[in-house]
């Protein structure tokens, strides 16, 4: 196991609860991995298909992240690739069912919508687990916005004496249990490492929405940019966004922005090219996060507060994932919280009326 950790990856040895879930995985137990962001979750699923020749499945949320992920692996020479609708090789099906892959990667639709036959043909080859990155997204998306994620289960009937693995770095009891219960694990190994980064500098500040105050963010973006490593901001509305972009361009920044509104090509390229350190600065909505895994990010800030303290987590852990001290600044305006109690207000409008209308 260590000389694979050494061939593929570079490490000499494993970090904290690592090696526990890949043992009770090569012993085929399903698996709940709680870990935080740059502990190295993905070890877990990436290590048992190399050891076993068998392919590991990974359920990941986006396509850029599944891309990016595969991108990475082909690098370290490991046979890996995606199957949806922005793969455009013909092949990759074929291989695939094959077993011809150490890792597969599906969106959840993806993986509830390919046939029977396919699943039947690479159980046949090897499948040494089934893994959902991200698992959050079970609890956070699974009830009506992305409703695949709650029927991942059904695949159970179909991939006998395969474990089910669950990974994330967010996740509170209620929302452990509902990943077990949704993905129907049977007496599952559960590992809750600590969520201390130790190398993050965690500060708050107040500020005024203003041209002024963008004028000085960008200054002191300006001044820290050019010395070291990579930045990521965050703003709440894809109008910051624009803005802030605009003016480090403006201020000589090498910038990248990133929203929903983008086209999947534009994201891609974008993406890439601050992987790559092509960029300085990502400017991006919450739609840049998940996955994002650079390891030299040193500084994230926040424009506006994000919409949970799980969310925060999971977007400020993009810092410092090489274990070099990182910077984290969040700034808050009052707007932020009015902004909160609103849409809290408009929820509760709802649920009354569809209450009342029930009743």
């Amino acid at each position: 196991m260590l000389s694979t950790l050494k061939q593929y990856f570079g490490y000499a040895s494993f970090r904290p609860s690592q090696k526990e879930v890949i043992d009770q995985i090569l012993d085929k137990r399903d698996c709940l991995a709680v870990m935080a962001t740059g502990s190295g979750k993905s070890l877990c699923y990436q290590v048992p298909p190399l050891l076993l020749e068998k392919t590991a499945i990974v359920i990941s949320p986006l396509i850029s992240l599944m891309q990016d992920q595969v991108m990475s692996l082909k690098q370290r020479g490991i046979r890996a690739e995606f199957l949806g609708s922005a793969q455009t090789d013909g092949s990759v099906h074929t291989k695939a069912q094959s077993g011809h892959f150490h890792l597969l990667f599906m969106t959840p639709e993806k993986a509830c919508s390919t046939p029977l036959s396919f699943w039947l043909e690479l159980l046949e080859a090897g499948i040494c687990l089934f893994a959902v990155d991200e698992a959050h997204c079970i609890s956070e998306w699974g009830h009506d916005f992305r409703v695949e994620y709650k029927q991942l289960h059904k695949l159970r009937d179909v991939l006998l004496d395969v474990p089910f693995v669950g990974l994330t770095a967010t996740a509170t009891e209620n929302v452990r249990i509902d990943i077990i219960n949704s993905l129907k694990m049977n007496n599952p190994y559960v590992a809750v490492g600590s969520f201390d980064r130790k190398n993050l500098f965690y500060g708050v500040k107040h500020f005024n929405r203003s041209l002024q105050f963008v004028d000085e963010l960008v200054q002191e973006i300006s001044k820290y940019a050019r010395k070291a490593g990579s930045t990521i901001i965050y703003c709440t509305t894809i109008k910051d966004v624009e803005q802030i972009h605009k003016s480090l361009q403006e201020a000589g920044i090498k910038t990248g922005i990133y929203h929903g509104q983008m086209s999947s090509k534009a994201r891609e390229e974008s993406h890439r090219s601050f992987i790559k350190d092509e960029l300085l600065v990502m400017v991006a909505t919450i739609a840049f996060g998940m996955g994002i895994d650079k390891p030299n990010i040193r500084q994230v800030i926040h424009y506006g507060c994000p919409k949970s303290i799980e969310s925060y987590y999971q977007e400020s852990g993009r810092c410092g994932r090489d274990g070099i001290p990182s910077v984290c600044w969040l700034y808050y305006s009052r707007a932020d919280f009015a902004k909160a109690d609103f849409y809290c207000g408009g929820l509760r409008t709802v649920r009354i009326f569809v209450s009342s209308y029930l009743w």
